[in-house]
């Protein structure tokens, strides 16, 4: 009976370091660290941006991800870091950023709607990370990659820079990794002294 015990509690530690099928939190604000690390092979893509936003349009956007990983079900994910404006479509708003959710992550392209600011002078910029899985429930085997881009309104008179991407897990991300770890290792050794 321990041992059954023991056994249901590892799976669900596994299975909590799995998919997210409903979208990525703020943890994913640095990409896709759960999946190992970014994979220059898989690129991101937002085509539709203006070169300067007009503050009375609209935008017609499209975020794809090119991999070589097979495409399965599911097929991917994202997280798009947005500084002004307001993205809707095939995405939901999570945790100060927007996300695929369940029902879009059979997909590889998404179809997105960017309402820019009402203030002529920002700069906008878009951090995006984007996953293509294999869908086999695990980390292992997915490519990810990560881009970012920057949208200056009419009156915006400072320097044009996309954002800086860090692609590395975390503190917070590092110690849960280790405690997790620790704690599966620590069940595994009391598993097989039984």
């Amino acid at each position: 009976m321990r041992k059954l015990v023991i056994l249901l509690i590892l799976i669900t530690l596994i299975g909590q370091t799995q998919a997210r099928p409903n979208g990525i939190d703020s943890s994913g604000n640095n990409g896709c660290v759960c999946h190992g690390a970014a994979d220059d092979s898989t690129s991101v893509n937002l085509e539709g941006l203006p070169v300067i936003y007009n503050t009375t349009a609209t935008y017609q956007l499209t975020l794809s991800i090119d991999s070589e990983v097979d495409v399965n079900n599911p097929q991917g994910g994202f997280r798009i870091i947005l500084s002004h404006g307001i993205l809707s479509g095939e995405v939901v708003e999570l945790d100060g950023g927007y996300t695929h959710n369940e029902s879009t992550n059979n997909q590889r392209s998404w179809n997105l709607i960017w309402t820019p600011p009402e203030s002529s002078d920002e700069l906008v910029t878009f951090t995006v990370h984007a996953n293509a899985v294999n869908g086999n429930d695990e980390s292992t085997g997915d490519e990810w990659n990560s881009n970012s881009y920057a949208v200056p309104g009419p009156d915006y008179d400072g320097d044009i820079e996309k954002p800086n991407i860090d692609s590395s897990a975390s503190s917070t991300q590092k110690i849960v990794a280790a405690i997790g770890l620790i704690a599966v290792i620590s069940l595994v050794i009391i598993a097989v002294r039984d």
